[in-house]
């Protein structure tokens, strides 16, 4: 199953950073498509609902910021080796 972290536009720096939040989804998710059209029409899934709530830390600027709106938070693949072990970035948060 493909898994993924969401990352939001930085209002601050211009730059999309990860939020901390992962979503496992039995589908691929296209590219550089935001969650309001990925989930178009759809419900979304719980992890990505709460996310509302949850905050970033931008590097560039060292603040925690806040991404609400859902055109600018998007999902990024992450690798997974065969065992399950996380072969790609690890975002911690």
């Amino acid at each position: 199953m493909p898994s993924y972290i969401v990352t939001a536009y930085c209002e601050k720096c211009s730059v999309n950073h990860p939020t901390g939040v992962e979503l496992n989804w039995p589908e691929q998710i296209p590219p550089n498509k935001s969650i309001a059209e990925v989930f178009d029409g759809t419900f979304l899934p719980p992890e990505i609902a709460m996310m509302s709530r949850n905050y970033f830390l931008c590097p560039q600027t060292g603040k925690i910021n806040k991404q609400t709106d859902s055109t600018k938070t998007f999902l990024a693949k992450t690798k997974q080796a065969p065992h399950g072990i996380v072969d790609g970035p690890i975002y911690l948060s």
